[in-house]
């Protein structure tokens, strides 16, 4: 039996762990997917001339803001061309993603982003239990949390047309140094399942929109492990949202809902590191996580990623490329409302479901078609 049906026979016969305390069903289409959705065949348009130079522009700007704030000055130089290839989760794990170029004053930034990588949109990952809709349009999301500082930029391309997708909105979530997502209340694991205080929380949760050339950056933090998944970042792609004068976003439609990971490298690197040595929550490898390995068998979810100063505790600059049908509309459906007034429960949300036995559980990994 190949690797591929092996898989196929595995995501038919087996619940997958997304999130510590509860299984969380997996489908899968008998019949194969009408098309693959991987961006390999978007190899002409990346390495046009014209695009990698602005992409190298973006994200350079990006990293030398960072470099910058450490008393460091970067330059930006030519460019080099970027390689996409074909891959499965198990060639994926083995890549290392960190940049093999020091980064030092006159460096050619263009050896940081030849490869931005790309995940692709088959199986798409829906949102999960502890999202949280409404956040704020924020490109600083750390809230004064301690942790690695964690500058993160996606771009949004068109996976059809190979094409940027500007003024999109991409939200992203994630747990902090301990494992802990705020903002949901009473979700197993997550803190005090009575304490409504969590519920005032936006750490690590905000949105931005992509710019011309279709990049949208966080100041994050890299986050921590908990029982059950890999390390990993949520995103939402939205097209047609409306900003509102509360610096909110409302209506328009999610095109994307995905998942970004690490290095197993790098998250055992970051584990030494206070405050994320204190977690003491089980570890759970990439290669056994099964969303992991759904989105990692022909394309590559791991952030490329270069520190920033000399040290990791100085913070790290990762970047990643989505690739996305502009045409889908993926069912979202919150644990909880960013307010006014604070968060606020969905009744009918994931976590309530949960709590209160409805029997349903929002997080499903579905082949697009």
């Amino acid at each position: 039996m190949t690797l591929k049906n092996f898989l196929a026979s595995l995501l038919l016969a087996a619940p997958a762990l997304a999130h510590p305390g509860h299984r969380e069903e997996v489908h899968a289409h008998a019949a194969l997917p009408l098309e693959r959705k991987s961006l390999a065949h978007c190899s002409a348009e990346f390495n046009e001339p014209e695009f990698i130079k602005r992409t190298v522009e973006i994200h350079g700007r990006e990293l030398a803001r960072l470099r910058r704030s450490l008393g460091i000055e970067v330059e930006e130089n030519r460019l080099r061309r970027p390689k996409l290839r074909p891959r499965d989760y198990i060639s994926v794990s083995r890549i290392d993603h960190k940049s093999n170029k020091t980064v030092s004053k006159g460096m050619e930034l263009s050896t940081l982003f030849s490869d931005s990588g790309a995940c692709m949109l088959m199986p798409a990952v829906d949102q999960g239990p502890l999202y949280v809709q409404g956040e704020e349009i924020r490109k600083g999301i750390t809230n004064g949390e301690k942790g690695i500082p964690l500058t993160l930029a996606i771009q949004v391309v068109d996976y059809k047309t190979c094409q940027t997708v500007p003024n999109a909105y991409v939200d992203i979530w994630s747990s902090n140094s301990t494992g802990i997502y705020v903002g949901v209340q009473g979700y197993p694991g997550m803190g005090d399942p009575k304490d409504a205080s969590i519920l005032k929380g936006t750490t690590l949760r905000g949105v931005q929109p992509t710019d011309s050339h279709g990049v949208a950056s966080f100041d994050s933090l890299f986050p921590g492990h908990y029982d059950g998944r890999a390390t990993h970042i949520h995103a939402i792609v939205y097209l047609g949202a409306t900003k509102q004068p509360n610096n909110t976003i409302t209506g328009g439609r999610a095109a994307h809902v995905g998942q970004l990971y690490f290095d197993q490298g790098l998250i055992t690197a970051v584990d030494k590191v206070a405050p994320y040595s204190s977690n003491k929550m089980r570890i759970t490898q990439n290669t056994a996580d099964f969303l992991f390995m759904q989105g990692a068998n022909g394309d590559d979810p791991i952030v490329r990623y270069a520190l920033v100063g000399k040290d990791l505790s100085e913070g790290l600059f990762a970047w990643i490329r989505f690739g996305i049908n502009q045409q889908a509309n993926k069912p979202v459906n919150p644990a909880a409302w960013w307010t006014d007034k604070g968060g606020v429960m969905n009744p009918n949300g994931p976590v309530a479901q949960l709590n209160g036995g409805g029997g349903g559980f929002g997080c499903r990994v579905r082949e697009e078609i």
